[in-house]
């Protein structure tokens, strides 16, 4: 079994910029189609606590 490895893009990555004491993002933005998406999942899901560490999640379709 080979080991995991750990890949990072340099997309994801956040620039310091120290003179200003901000972080610089790289400027990606989601499609107003995916935002739409997540949107819509995000208003049917929903998680009840039914006893304890007793979890149900519904899909509200």
């Amino acid at each position: 079994m080979l080991p995991m490895q750990k890949i990072t893009t340099l997309l994801n990555k956040t620039v310091f910029n120290p003179k200003k004491n901000v972080a610089i993002g790289t400027g990606m933005q989601p499609s107003e189609a995916t935002l739409k998406t997540i949107l819509q999942f995000a208003a049917t899901y929903r998680v009840e606590k039914i006893g304890k560490n007793q979890f149900v999640e519904m899909y509200l379709n």
